[in-house]
């Protein structure tokens, strides 16, 4: 028994949280770690030259327009000193380098130049002009390599997704909304690059940055430090509040969006039906509807954002001002000069914005967490390939059993043997077939409207499994060869022809990209649309436009006939694809079809005209998800009965 599709649907339905958002980000990088870690690197270097610079202007302030001693920290030595004593007397490269003993010495040996430094300010603007380009530098490399491996690690993620819905079965994509499907591979993949590049980098600054200048500044003045840190707890406490209200809400105005993507994916596909039935009115109502909900959706983001910012202004305005209060405070008490508030001052500036950002940040990672989210559900889609592993066969080796469709497997007789095929919603369209049909034979498919024609003609394709029974070519049962190799052998033409929006001559290679000019002209007059052709201006040129709207109905059918009878595979199978040609050319078409394929390809016609079905070897007839009768016209117009009926009707239609 092979798996059925109401298994399949099942398994596609709760396969997805197999992939982790965390193991997914980290993929994404693959290749690219070694970049983005650079970038992170350079992001330290930047904070460094970011704190040390403000040093430059204390210095200048206080030890040489004023009369303060220097008094020169590091931050790794406040880090240190707890662990190593406060004169590090290990004697070490590093200990010696960073203890507060040796940075004291620093500071007085620039005491000592005071005077010299005094008459040559230009020497103090240079070294802070240095900082700043040092600071400038460190972002320059930052920005490069982020940004590189974001764009890159994007890029992997669309070819990942692209790859594997190109995998999905057949019942997978039909259910698949399209305008949504898109979003998760454009949209959706745009956030997570926007997390790499902007939101993860925005977070590991803030942070670098607080862990560098907290030390400092609490070694310098641990109560304007206590003064200058009051409210940011109260920000980040808000932050994680203002994150968890509005990931639900970016959750909801992506499902709209991707509505909205939906219905202008449908609108522009369908113009046609649009149009001739005076829709407009009725589409456009349709389009506000959903444009309304999405916008709703966003004003409700932009309240909480507004609010979010504005609360955090005034938070951080009431940070400066306690600062600013308390900075001159100890000033005039004498526990701090006028160049250390402005340290601070200038401190508190560079670490507020970070940290008031700290909120949307967790906002927009929010929003990542719900694209992953998105993504995730995509990739765990089961593939074709892993419902393959599935299905239990009789083992059989195929490599023995013949390798490609030009082997004797693919030449040899078809049959199906007591097959059935439900839907999902357990829905019967075919119930115990049971037929076999030589090599080389033309057959005819006939039936009402939903009788399970196309089905029947799916399932040898392997669109869909069987429920029960097997289907064999050439004696071997086809889920024992790979899908791929199978739909080398048959060409394939369904009533609604799909054509790309590329030109006419792109639209048949699609069957055999290594065809020449010459052997493209000759499968277009076997379909009847050489003429067509060469009467457009640009003639094997000219684009069709998307889905070919700019061809008719018969047009269209006759460029998907030439487009498979390019791949001469030795399975051709015409699902009602004549349907919209004229009599005439009907009659030219199933000519040339017959010259080049009877005897060497099985060919299957599902059609309803009789002078089609009189020319089959075999007819079988459908009701009902049943094979009622089977033989030649000959047979068949004996037997009371559907066919009978049908051939009577277009006689007698024909007559008149």
């Amino acid at each position: 028994m092979s798996i059925t599709t109401k298994e399949l649907y099942s398994i596609q339905k709760n396969s997805w949280p197999r992939f982790g958002r965390i193991n997914l980000l980290w993929s994404a990088l693959k290749g690219w770690r070694h970049i983005y870690a650079l970038g992170l690197a350079a992001i330290i270097g930047e904070v460094f030259f970011t704190f040390s610079s403000p040093m430059i202007v204390k210095l200048t302030i206080d030890s040489v327009i004023g009369t303060a001693p220097p008094v020169i920290r590091f931050p790794l030595s406040v880090i240190l000193e707890p662990f190593l004593g406060k004169n590090f007397e290990g004697g070490g490269l590093l200990e010696n380098f960073v203890s507060s003993q040796t940075l004291q010495t620093w500071g007085d040996t620039a005491w000592v130049w005071q005077p010299w430094l005094r008459d040559h300010l230009w020497v103090l603007g240079l070294a802070f002009a240095c900082m700043i380009f040092m600071q400038a530098f460190f972002s320059f490399i930052a920005s490069l390599s982020l940004n590189t491996a974001a764009e890159q690690s994007a890029q992997a993620l669309r070819d990942r997704l692209y790859q594997h819905t190109q995998c999905l079965p057949y019942e997978t994509m039909l259910r698949a909304q399209t305008g949504d499907w898109l979003q998760r591979c454009t949209s959706d993949v745009d956030t997570v690059r926007r997390f790499f590049a902007f939101e993860f980098v925005e977070l590991f600054r803030t942070l670098a940055l607080v862990a560098f200048v907290f030390p400092i500044m609490f070694s310098l003045s641990y109560r304007l430090t206590l003064w200058g840190s009051m409210v940011m707890p109260i920000i980040i406490l808000f932050s994680f509040y203002f994150q968890k209200m509005v990931e639900r809400l970016f959750l909801v105005a992506d499902e709209r969006e991707g509505l909205l993507s939906g219905i202008v994916q449908e609108n522009v596909t369908g113009v046609r039906v649009v149009r001739a039935f005076a829709r407009q009115q009725y589409e456009l109502e349709r389009f506000s509807r959903a444009n309304r909900g999405l916008r709703d959706q966003v004003y409700k983001l932009i309240s909480w954002l507004g609010f979010y910012w504005g609360f955090s202004s005034f938070l951080g305005i009431l940070q400066i001002a306690l600062l600013l209060g308390a900075g001159l405070k100890l000033y005039t008490t004498g526990f701090i000069t006028i160049g250390l508030l402005v340290l601070f001052l200038t401190y508190e500036q560079q670490v507020l914005w970070p940290v008031r950002q700290f909120g949307r940040i967790l906002a927009d990672t929010g929003k990542t967490k719900v694209a992953l989210g998105r993504i995730a559900e995509l990739l765990a889609l089961v593939t074709e390939e892993e419902l393959d592993k599935t299905v239990k066969v009789p083992t059989v080796s195929y490599s023995n059993a013949g390798g490609s469709f030009h082997d004797e497997w693919a030449r040899g007789p078809i049959e199906f043997v007591d097959v059935s095929f439900s839907y999902p919603d357990g829905t019967e369209v075919l119930k115990h077939i049971s037929f076999r049909i030589a090599p080389g034979e033309h057959v005819a498919i006939v039936g009402p409207t939903g009788s399970g024609k196309s089905t029947l003609m799916h399932l040898l394709v392997r669109f869909y499994e069987p429920s029960e029974g097997c289907i064999r070519i050439g004696g071997q049962d086809i889920r024992t060869i790979p899908k791929g190799e199978l739909r080398k052998a048959i060409s394939l033409v369904l009533q609604d022809s799909f054509l790309f929006g590329k030109t006419v001559r792109e639209n048949l290679l699609a069957a055999c990209p290594e065809a020449n000019d010459t052997t493209l002209i000759e499968v277009a007059q076997k379909a009847a649309f050489h003429h067509v052709a060469m009467g457009f201006q640009d003639g094997y040129d000219t684009m069709v436009g998307e889905r070919g709207v700019t061809l008719s109905g018969g047009q269209r059918q006759r460029l998907a006939l030439a487009r498979a009878l390019l791949r001469t595979a030795p399975i051709l199978i015409l699902d009602d694809s004549l349907s919209a040609v004229d009599t005439e050319t009907d009659r030219l078409i199933r000519e040339a079809i017959g010259k080049q394929g009877r005897g060497t390809t099985t060919t299957f016609i599902v059609a309803h005209r009789l002078t089609t079905l009189a020319e089959a070897d075999t007819i079988l007839v459908l009701e009902d998800g049943r094979i009622t009768a089977q033989g030649s016209h000959e047979d068949l117009i004996q037997q009371p009965g559907l066919y009978r009926r049908l051939a009577e009707l277009q006689s007698a239609f024909m007559d008149e």
